[in-house]
């Protein structure tokens, strides 16, 4: 051993750049998700708004392209869907935020 070197030689802590592949797949399955519920919740709310008249539908987005009956309020439920998606991935982002500051680890510096 030389005069400058040391006995043992510490290997640096690598740590894993960028997002966690199990992150990846649970953003996946949540993008699915809230892209399937948001459908099903308009489909349901246009069926019940057919009965309830609780808003009137502009004659713009009635209807649908001409694939049968189950077609016939495609452009609202996909209009009233875009808008259910937005709310679920706005809620998605507060609680994930919510979540990753309070797990955050505590340091000694203020940002503020």
């Amino acid at each position: 051993m030389g005069k400058y070197e040391r006995g043992v030689i510490r290997k640096e802590d690598k740590r894993q750049e960028g997002t966690h592949p199990i992150w990846r797949g649970i953003g996946c399955i949540m993008i699915i998700l809230i892209l399937a519920m948001s459908y099903a919740g308009a489909s349901l709310l246009v069926d019940e708004n057919k009965v309830q008249k609780w808003v009137p539908v502009p004659k713009e987005i009635q209807g649908g392209p001409a694939w049968g009956a189950w077609a016939a309020d495609l452009y609202t439920e996909l209009f009233l869907a875009f808008f259910l998606a937005l709310i679920g991935f706005g809620l998605f982002v507060i609680i994930y935020s919510i979540i990753f500051k309070a797990s955050s680890p505590k340091d000694k510096t203020n940002y503020y």
